[in-house]
């Protein structure tokens, strides 16, 4: 018999035991709970929550686990064949994490998920992977497995290894081939920098030769600050690609890049300093992800990648020598003895980073760069390894100056304008004779980007260099409101010469170790830097006294290593 809708009374019959069978969680013909109930049942054990781009987890063993992600749905396997030696079917498991994810969402409460670091209450939290997190304060530092916030976790992490006290920090330079002092300096402030949470952070980029140690340099770096089966990454072919790393990894290296196009150089200048970032949800719907991005990112390449002047004031450069026959390790080896070492190094990270909490409230400094956040606590972490404030301020500026010489190496117009300026006081004209003028003194390539192709971009190109070319003293200024029957005028003018970086550093409210520095044996890095600037005669307090420093300080072969406090003795001064 067929109904007015289209239903026969046997379709009927079945929707209604259908309904029925949801309404008390049993199958009408059998009396069991379906295999959808008892996974709800499973995932109500854990404390379920939303982050603040409504995504559903759940909360487990100080893990935050995405409820469509893998590792839930393996925990939801994994439970239910324990209990009936079952498992799920997909319909099953999908319909169970509708119902979780909803109630997680619309149930639960909506919390501030991190990757790997985080800061709570002026301490910050370094993330293990197994359910243990560093918390390290300005008094000292201690493994934890009670911390007041969650981190999110993805598959590709791997467990950190514990970190141990009593190394030293410049054994790190038996495994990375850095040989200048100053590069040493930034080689050792970038990675503990890297631990601070909630600032920009510049782009590390070594370059240089074929076996020069660059990927090996990247492999350890990574596994001392984010562990995961990817230690390198490859370039990403889109932004979905790149915004995908970006959220999954909070160490990005980018191994052996040998193109650059504009579109990653402007999201990678974003993600640095922090930035919001858009991803579709599905390619189902038209419904967006918002993800507040902010990474430490490396990159590497034989040839110097960045040449557009706003990456580039956000970059370190470190050139790389090829390694010598006579220096090279067969890379099992490197590892085995990099391995020992690592419990240490990373110990010794996390001693100086806690020094540089308590130093880093008397870092003045003037005249501050771009990257004014790391700028201060470079300093801070620098002073704490022993050495002196200007050290870093010394090998910092010495990199911004060679980042300038190498932005303009790279780029035609700016070689150009000062080419053009050799001679001249000032110059006046109009754009389309600037262009002209200037086109002459060059040869431009097909495939060259960083000069115009018409007169009407030169305003765009010069001014990606406006920066650069006021460090060689060259100012430019186009008046559109004065535009004349000949054109729009343009001039050039020479100026005194801009400095891009920190003029000096003051320090008030410090430790007494301070006071001794000069007496130490301590290995500096002043010598072979060339930054032009006078270094500021640092000030300090004589009442204040960090509580390492009333601790013995271990030396291993004339380096410094922080010293190690005793927990128990710091623990009791913070209660």
């Amino acid at each position: 018999m067929e109904t007015e809708i289209g239903k026969t009374e046997f379709d009927l019959n079945v929707s209604l035991d259908e309904l029925e069978k949801r309404i008390s969680g049993k199958d009408k013909d059998t009396g069991k709970i379906p295999q959808s109930e008892k996974l709800i049942k499973i995932a109500e054990r854990y404390k379920l929550f939303s982050d603040d781009t409504k995504e559903g987890y759940a909360y487990i063993n100080n893990v935050a686990m995405k409820v469509r992600g893998s590792m839930f749905k393996q925990l939801l396997a994994r439970e239910l064949w324990v209990s009936e030696n079952k498992s799920p079917n997909s319909d099953a498991l999908n319909q169970a994490l509708n119902v979780i994810e909803a109630k997680a969402i619309y149930d639960g409460q909506c919390i501030k998920l991190y990757n790997r670091v985080a800061e709570h209450d002026g301490c910050f939290y370094y993330d293990l992977c197994d359910g243990q997190a560093v918390r390290i304060t300005k008094f000292s530092w201690e493994v934890t497995d009670t911390f007041p916030i969650l981190f999110k976790r993805y598959s590709h992490q791997h467990k950190q290894v514990e970190p141990k006290r009593g190394g030293n920090i410049h054994n790190l330079f038996k495994f990375i081939n850095v040989k200048q002092e100053s590069h040493k300096l930034l080689s050792l402030v970038y990675p503990i920098s890297c631990i601070v949470p909630g600032i920009p952070h510049p782009i590390f980029h070594p370059y240089g030769d074929q076996g020069a140690g660059k990927t090996s340099m990247f492999t350890l770096f990574k596994l001392l600050l984010d562990p995961s089966k990817l230690d390198v990454l490859i370039t990403p072919r889109n932004q979905e690609e790149l915004v995908q790393i970006l959220e999954h990894h909070y160490v990005c290296m980018f191994d052996n890049l040998s193109a650059f196009p504009d579109w990653l150089s402007d999201l990678l200048s974003q993600a640095c300093t922090g930035g919001g970032f858009c991803k579709r949800k599905l390619y189902t719907d038209d419904e967006d992800i918002i993800y507040q991005i902010q990474r430490c990112i490396g990159l590497n390449g034989i040839n110097l990648l960045v040449s557009r002047a706003d990456l580039m004031d956000r970059t370190i450069l470190l050139h790389m020598e090829r390694i010598e026959p006579s220096g090279r390790k067969e890379w099992r080896v490197l590892m085995q003895e990099f391995e020992e070492e690592r419990p240490y190094i990373l110990g010794c990270f996390f001693d100086a980073l806690s020094k540089a909490m308590w130093l880093y409230p008397s870092i003045k400094l003037d005249n501050l760069p771009r990257m004014a956040d790391f700028m201060r606590w470079g300093v801070a972490i620098a002073r704490a390894l022993g050495y002196k404030a200007n050290d870093f301020i010394q090998a910092y500026q010495a990199n911004i100056e060679s980042q300038n010489a190498e932005i303009i190496n790279s780029n035609t117009l700016a070689q150009a304008v000062l080419t053009f300026m050799q001679g001249k006081e000032s110059w006046n004209g109009t754009v389309k004779q600037a262009f002209e003028e200037l086109g002459k003194l060059v040869v431009v390539t097909k495939d060259d980007n960083t000069f115009p192709k018409r007169p009407n971009k030169l305003r765009n190109h010069l001014n990606r260099v406006k920066a650069n070319l006021l460090d060689h003293g060259i100012k430019f200024k186009i008046e559109d409101f004065n535009k004349t029957e000949k054109g729009v005028p343009i001039s050039f003018q020479k100026v005194a010469k801009v400095s891009s970086g920190c003029s000096g550093c003051s320090e008030v409210n410090t430790d007494k170790a301070s006071r001794t520095e000069d007496n130490l044996n301590i290995q500096k890095v002043s010598s072979g830097v060339s930054s032009g600037i006078e270094p500021s005669k640092i000030k300090v307090a004589e009442d204040t006294e960090h509580p390492e420093d009333k601790k013995q300080t271990f030396w291993s072969g004339g380096d410094p290593t922080v010293s190690i406090p005793d927990d128990e003795e710091i623990f009791e001064e913070v209660e």
